[in-house]
C-alpha cells in the first residue's frame, strides 16, 4: 500500500504527516510514503518568491528516506488559476497510480492523522471519497484532498479525471465516473452524510464524513479528540476562525485538515510557517 501527498510549499507538513502516519496508521501491509514535489522553481505566489522550496522538499525527503517525485509544472508559469494548477498535478499523480497499480491513500499536503486509523475501514471498498455537490445536487463528484483508491479493484479507470469544469472545482470531471458507479442507486446528500447515522456506502464506494470549514465548533468535536488538549487549543486559537466557527476541518473523526496550506488565500509563507510550527508542536 502507498500513501501519497503533493507538497507545494511547506516541508513542515511533510514532517508532520510522516510522524503522524507512523504513529496512527494501522495497516497489515507494508506502507510506502511518497511525496510528489509540486513546488515551483520560478517566482510564484505559492512560494512567495523563495525558489529554494523545491530543493528544501527534496532534502527533507532524503533525510527521512521518503520517495520524492518532482511534478513538471512549467505550464503553471502562465496559468495562475489555483484550481487548474491543482487539477494538473492531481492528474499527474493519477497517471502514476494507473501505471503503478496498488492501494493508495492520498492526503492533501496539510491533512494529518490525529488518532488511530485502521485502513481496513476503507479497504473493504473499491474507493473512499468525499462527496461534493453543486446545482442543488444535480452535479456530484468528489474532492481531491483525501481519497482511497484500490487500483486493482476500481472499474472504468479510464474515466477518472481530476480536471475542473463549469460550476465545479478540482475533480468536477469525476462526475461521469461517479454517476456510472452509482448506477440506479440514489446519490446521497452531503448534509445527510454529515448529520445522520445512516450509511450511504455502496458495495464499492465508501462516503467519508467530514466537518467542513467554518461550519462547526466545540459541540461537534469527536469524542477522542476531546482528550487532546494541545490540539484543541490550536484549533480554537486559529486566527482564521470565523464567528466562533473553526477554520480547520475533520474527516472521519481522525483526519485533521489544516486547510489553505498552499497559500491560495495569499496570506503569505511566514504566516503559514508560523502556524504550521504551532500545529506540529500540538500533535507531533
Amino acid at each position: 500500500m502507498k500513501v501519497v501527498t503533493a507538497v507545494v510549499n511547506n516541508p513542515i507538513f511533510i514532517e508532520i504527516q510522516y510522524h503522524t502516519l507512523k504513529k496512527y496508521l494501522k495497516c497489515d501491509d507494508d506502507v510506502e510514503f511518497i511525496v510528489f514535489n509540486d513546488a515551483k522553481d520560478f517566482p510564484d505566489f505559492t512560494n512567495h518568491g523563495d525558489l529554494s522550496i523545491k530543493s528544501q522538499i527534496e532534502d527533507l525527503c532524503n533525510k527521512l528516506n521518503i520517495k520524492c517525485i518532482n511534478i513538471p509544472n512549467q505550464n503553471h508559469r502562465s496559468n495562475l488559476d489555483a484550481g487548474i494548477r491543482c487539477a494538473d498535478s492531481m492528474n499527474y499523480i493519477l497517471n502514476y497510480q494507473i501505471q503503478n497499480p496498488d492501494r493508495y491513500l492520498l492526503l492533501d499536503s496539510d491533512m494529518f492523522l490525529i488518532d488511530y486509523f485502521d485502513i481496513d475501514a476503507y479497504s473493504n471498498y473499491d474507493c473512499a471519497v468525499v462527496l461534493q455537490s453543486r446545482n442543488n445536487g444535480q452535479i456530484n463528484y468528489f474532492w481531491n484532498g483525501i481519497y482511497y483508491f484500490d487500483m486493482f479493484k476500481m472499474g472504468d479507470i479510464g474515466m477518472l479525471n481530476w480536471s475542473t469544469c463549469n460550476s465545479c472545482d478540482v475533480g468536477g470531471m469525476m462526475q461521469s465516473w461517479l454517476k456510472k458507479q452509482m448506477g440506479n442507486l440514489p446519490m446521497p446528500n452531503t448534509d445527510e452524510i454529515r448529520w445522520t447515522n445512516k450509511s450511504f456506502n455502496t458495495h464499492n464506494i465508501y462516503f467519508i464524513k467530514h466537518l467542513w470549514s467554518c461550519s462547526w465548533d466545540k459541540t461537534e468535536l469527536p469524542e477522542k479528540l476531546k482528550e487532546k488538549r494541545e490540539l484543541i487549543e490550536f484549533i480554537q486559537n486559529d486566527p482564521r476562525n470565523n464567528n466562533g466557527k473553526y477554520f480547520c476541518e475533520i474527516y472521519d473523526n481522525v483526519f485533521l485538515h489544516y486547510r489553505a496550506g498552499g497559500n491560495w488565500r495569499k496570506e503569505g509563507l511566514d504566516f503559514h510557517n508560523e502556524l504550521a510550527v504551532k500545529l506540529k508542536n500540538s500533535i507531533v
